[in-house]
């Protein structure tokens, strides 16, 4: 039998598309660059630093929340500032809250394990009040005089919260913040997802808690 050039070409482009397709088994997707934030300073307990994982953006803004304090007195809550940004989690010293994801704990640290997205029980965000293990602490300025101001209610993601674990330690600092260093997977609203791994708790020069570090790899979606 003979071949023209066209019963080649023919024939090398069904060989293309059979290889892509068994490239595609399983939902892989092409794994994209691992990127970090490294000491990103979430010190100030009343602030929330908002977080791009696309493009590496963060802004910063007050908790406008009602707080309570514990010698009973209260603030009103506030007009929220407008974030700009298109934001994907937000960080409260090592408190977190999503966009809308949801989120799953792969008890794995090895990054280049899930090059797909893992099926799991993803947990989405729920609100909280102050007596709360996540409680979010916005006022410290009265800490010596016993009187700390927290949130009423606030919003957090109790799977990207457990990043870190925080243990009381009896003495100064009162409390050592701990990475697991495991890798959590963020559903967002969008279709895209991501995950993050938590390196570092605390500034990675001086040790000052407030501060984080971490990896992770952002996937558009399908």
């Amino acid at each position: 039998m003979k071949l023209n050039l066209k019963n080649v070409m023919a024939m090398a482009c069904m060989g293309l598309s059979v290889m892509a397709c068994s490239d595609n088994d399983g939902g892989k997707e092409e794994t994209p660059d691992t990127k970090k934030f490294t000491d990103l300073n979430v010190s100030a307990y009343d602030q929330w630093t908002y977080v791009n994982l696309r493009t590496g953006e963060t802004e910063t803004h007050p908790d406008a929340s009602e707080w309570i304090y514990t010698d009973g007195t209260t603030r009103p809550a506030q007009t929220p500032e407008e974030v700009s940004i298109d934001w994907h989690i937000a960080v409260h010293r090592y408190e977190v809250k999503t966009n809308g994801g949801s989120v799953l704990d792969t008890k794995s640290t090895d990054m280049a394990a899930f090059n797909s997205l893992p099926e799991g029980d993803y947990k989405a965000d729920e609100v909280i009040d102050s007596e709360d293990e996540y409680k979010i602490t916005t006022d410290t300025s009265g800490m010596m005089q016993g009187n700390v101001g927290y949130a009423k209610s606030a919003t957090i993601n109790r799977v990207l919260c457990g990043w870190i674990v925080k243990t009381e330690t009896g003495s100064m600092p009162p409390y050592v913040y701990t990475p697991t260093k495991n890798v959590i997977v963020l559903k967002c609203k969008d279709g895209s997802w991501a995950k993050i791994q938590c390196t570092t708790a605390g500034n990675t020069t001086d040790g000052k808690s407030g501060y984080v570090s971490f990896n992770y790899q952002f996937y558009e979606g399908k």
